[in-house]
């Protein structure tokens, strides 16, 4: 703190403590914490608290938009400003229209939703000339992970020239694309070890971790320049093989070697399984990574691989392996497994293999039904509507008209005893379809181009501009390809028009919602809530019709913002141009942020198909947010009917869970509840609130009850269409809530709404049928085990054994499938009956990945199987387990 300003940063270190209380832990146990040097001729290091800040740009425009200077940095600080986190920035931020203050843009993230960007800070310390400016991360290994290196316990020892005493490893990491003089790495470390203790000051090397940086290391090493003996590789001090397994899965593609002497990460394609030495800034387009280097707290990678559900890990010296840089150069078909706790495997496949495989695991094309604009209404009121809309099928007829945000708050709405957001109204797809239509021509030139087609890099300029692109494609060779991107098409083309005007989603923004669409909406918003006080902002949240559906839930794809009745009476300048058109175009247009538009297209699904829908009522105000949580409520299979898991992520205050930018991490409470007996657990305090739980025994039991009726109700309509064989015992939720305080929302009467708990979204997280044939998703099966099958057997006996006794885990006697007519003809009175393998991997794990559910006739000798499905990494698996390893690592 100087002068009164708590810029949450320390100027020394002087003990491993201390170094811990500012950290961030990894998947690994490393711990990392940035820094920022001004100015490397002089003193002085600001070491970057990791419980307030994600990336060193934040720290920047922190201090500038609390008016406070930032040391050997030419900008001017705001002033008539203070925000007290980094939360209230970036939503201050996303409110504004036109352009910020200080530069500062708003990017998508690579993990989900977006952030606050400062481009003229990494000018500044990335390109400055002369240079003076070092930003970079120190990451602590502890002894035991230096130990796996080769170096015993309390020995100190040199591998590539760095020390590994018995405090284990301290390395500088610096930014990917940064390549420092000699001179500029020799005053880093002097500048960084003058703050730390003498024990770390003797233990600090410099970890390479770019291409560029690589040649860096080998001249200062050749050339015997200060530093030489202090610089390591990943490789160096991780036993080979050595694995950490990021993100969990079993795939196949053609690999790809990304690096020196390699491809650039803009040339990935869809199919490819990446291998390279570094980390990079951002996940391509692939179907599995593997880095040499290990991942840390601080890699978006691991993060978005999660969420794409592909295998993300770490193999120690993969990128030296002749055999794998060998097959990467063929562009070899392979296979990897990647299973929880670090097992890696990865396996060459025939192209027959390959090919096979990839023939059957394609994600089927998916669109949503066809919407006429004309036929629909503009706003529909969701508790009227609520209280006719009670089917699955109701909820199903809505989805394409409401969006899946909306069709959600009618499950809320329906459930006796809970508080969701008062007087919600959805604003259906018509007036987003009416205000795309004189733009499809446009779009549809996006989606046939074949650059757009073949290149993320294309498509992020098509959909977000120019601006930022180097954010995400930081490579010189992705500079080149967009420059020639855009000289193929010039302004005067429909996708040159696009680019010229800053991308598609803003071109969405800048044009005017059309009046006899705007007209109607806003007086439904003035009679739904004329009982607000005109300061109240309405959120605006999208509600995209592909969100929630079969196979694809979008969770965190789009953006939600504010707007006001009464824009111009604002007393905020920049709450002033936040009207209620301003905040329908800017959701709309985020249905085509590049983000949203990859995941999309990942899954398949038609693009101009889906729409955007938008969700209203009263914005949550900061200051009025006791907490804020997400929780998962799964009912378990095995147990009593009313057997459940729950987990429960909760933060003190507004600080995001759902859509968090990584300056504190929630509090995390399981539950279990087994024969109606409850065990509650606390795995994990909250960052903000670690002496207190943000929500105490009480609190907890009074969410559980809500969130069980909930689970029941929701599992009670999806069941009650379906004969009882196949009603679903398991059900998977994600649910988000809020304790406000009270005064949430302000009222002109002045009486106060009480403080209570709201819950504000539901959605459910359990697969769909989509990935079986037609003809099997109406066997005699449970719906939640068949959604995670990988094989399905038929099992029929012949007519000579009386016995046609149940066994599986419904007592029910199976009707002859329809998948072979032709032996069902000739087995008239058979006992048949079904086996079924579920994925482990496929939450929650059903217990039938080894030992199949089975319903129907006992098995005998004479009984004759006959294989409906398999699912083709079912096969995958198998080839890679029985197939000789082309590399393998453990943890």
């Amino acid at each position: 703190m100087a002068g009164g300003f708590d810029d949450h940063t320390v100027a020394r270190l002087t003990s491993a403590e201390e170094f811990d209380a500012v950290s961030r832990q990894g998947v690994a146990g490393e711990r990392v914490v940035k820094f920022a040097i001004p100015d490397l001729g002089q003193p002085g290091v600001h070491w970057l608290d990791s419980g307030f800040y994600e990336f060193h740009d934040e720290w920047y425009w922190f201090r500038l938009l609390n008016g406070q200077v930032v040391p050997n940095a030419p900008a001017t600080p705001e002033t008539g400003r203070r925000f007290a986190t980094i939360d209230e920035i970036e939503t201050w931020a996303a409110a504004q229209s036109g352009p910020l203050l200080l530069g500062l843009r708003i990017i998508d993230r690579v993990t989900s939703g977006s952030r606050l960007y400062a481009p003229d800070f990494y000018r500044l310390v990335l390109n400055g000339s002369p240079r003076t400016w070092i930003v970079g991360s120190l990451v602590h290994h502890p002894a035991s992970d230096a130990a796996a290196g080769g170096a015993a316990p309390g020995n100190s020892t040199r591998a590539g020239g760095a020390s590994t005493g018995t405090s284990g490893r301290w390395l500088i990491e610096l930014e990917f694309s940064d390549t420092p003089t000699p001179a500029d790495l020799d005053r880093t470390f002097d500048r960084l070890g003058a703050t730390l203790p003498a024990s770390v000051r003797a233990e600090l090397a410099w970890v390479v971790r770019s291409p560029a940086q690589e040649d860096l290391a080998r001249w200062i090493q050749a050339a015997d320049l200060p530093r030489h003996d202090q610089i390591v590789r990943y490789h160096e001090f991780a036993p080979t093989g050595a694995a950490a397994v990021y993100s969990p899965g079993v795939t196949a593609g053609l690999l790809r070697f990304v690096g020196k002497d390699g491809a650039s990460i803009g040339d990935v394609a869809d199919g490819d399984i990446v291998v390279t030495d570094f980390v990079p800034d951002h996940l391509p387009p692939a179907r599995a990574i593997i880095t040499s280097a290990p991942q840390t707290a601080l890699s978006h990678v691991a993060l978005l691989a999660r969420s794409r559900g592909i295998p993300d890990v770490s193999i120690a010296g993969i990128h030296l392996d002749p055999g794998v840089r060998q097959a990467a150069r063929v562009r070899a078909p392979a296979a990897i497994v990647a299973e929880p706790g670090g097992s890696v495997r990865l396996v060459l496949l025939t192209r027959e293999q390959y090919e096979s495989w990839a023939a059957t695991s394609q994600p089927t094309p998916n669109a949503v039904p066809a919407v006429d604009p004309a036929s629909v209404e503009v706003v529909v009121d969701l508790t009227s509507l609520a209280r006719a809309a009670t089917s699955e099928a109701d909820f199903e007829r809505w989805r394409p008209l409401l969006g899946g945000k909306s069709v959600g708050f009618l499950a809320l709405l329906a459930t006796p005893g809970l508080d969701p957001p008062p007087d919600p109204l959805a604003i259906t797809v018509a007036p987003y379809l009416r205000h795309l239509a004189p733009l499809r021509p446009r779009i549809t030139a996006l989606l046939t181009d074949p650059d757009v087609i073949a290149d993320p890099r294309a498509r992020w300029v098509a959909l977000e501009g120019l601006d930022d692109f180097a954010a995400t494609f930081p490579d010189e060779r992705d500079g080149e390809y967009r420059d020639e991107f855009v000289a193929r098409h010039p302004p005067g083309t429909p996708l040159g028009a696009l680019i010229a005007a800053g991308g598609l989603r803003e071109v969405i923004e800048d044009a005017p919602v059309d009046p006899g669409d705007l007209a109607p909406i806003e007086a439904a918003l003035r009679r739904n809530f004329s009982r607000y006080t005109p300061t109240t902002g309405l959120r605006f949240r999208s509600s995209s019709s592909v969100e929630d559906i079969e196979g694809f839930t979008g969770a965190g794809l789009y953006q939600s913002f504010t707007g006001y009745l009464d824009a111009a009476a604002q007393s905020d300048a920049d709450e002033r141009r936040q009207s209620i058109g301003w905040a329908i175009a800017h959701t709309w247009a985020s249905y085509w942020s590049f983000e949203a538009f990859e995941e999309r297209r990942l899954a398949a699904i038609d693009h101009l198909s889906g729409a955007m829908g938008i969700t209203v009522h009263a914005r949550f105000d900061d200051d009025l947010e006791a907490n804020n949580g997400v929780a998962t409520w799964t009912f378990r299979r095995g147990g009593a009917p009313t057997d459940a898991d729950i987990e429960i992520n909760v933060q003190r205050g507004s600080t995001a869970v759902t859509n968090p930018d990584g300056t504190a991490t929630p509090e995390v409470i399981t539950i279990e509840r087994r024969s109606g007996r409850v065990t509650i657990r606390r795995p994990s305090p909250s960052s903000l609130s670690s002496a207190s739980p943000v929500l105490d025994d009480t609190a907890v039991t009074e969410l559980v009850g809500q969130l069980d009726v909930i689970a029941g109700r929701w599992r009670e309509r999806v069941n009650a269409g379906l004969p009882r064989q196949r009603r679903a015992v398991t059900v998977t939720l994600d649910i988000e809530f809020k304790t406000v305080k009270a005064g949430w929302p302000a009222t002109r009467s002045g009486k106060p709404w009480p403080a209570r708990l709201v819950v504000r979204q539901v959605r459910s997280l359990d697969p769909g049928l989509g990935g079986l044939p037609a003809t099997l998703r109406e066997l005699p099966v449970p719906t939640d085990v068949l959604a995670r099958a990988t094989r399905i057997d038929e099992v029929r006996c012949p007519p000579n054994d009386p016995t046609v006794t149940p066994t599986g885990t419904l007592s029910v006697t199976p009707t002859v499938s329809n998948a072979d007519a032709g032996a069902n003809a000739s087995m008239t009175g058979a006992g048949v009956g079904y086996e079924v393998w579920t994925n482990p991997l496929a939450p929650p794990d059903m217990g039938f990945s080894t030992v199949p559910w089975r319903t129907g006739p006992p098995a005998r000798s004479d009984c004759r199987r006959l294989e409906l499905f398999a699912a083709p990494d079912q096969q995958l698996r198998q080839w890679v387990l029985d197939g000789a390893p082309l590399v393998e690592g453990r943890a």
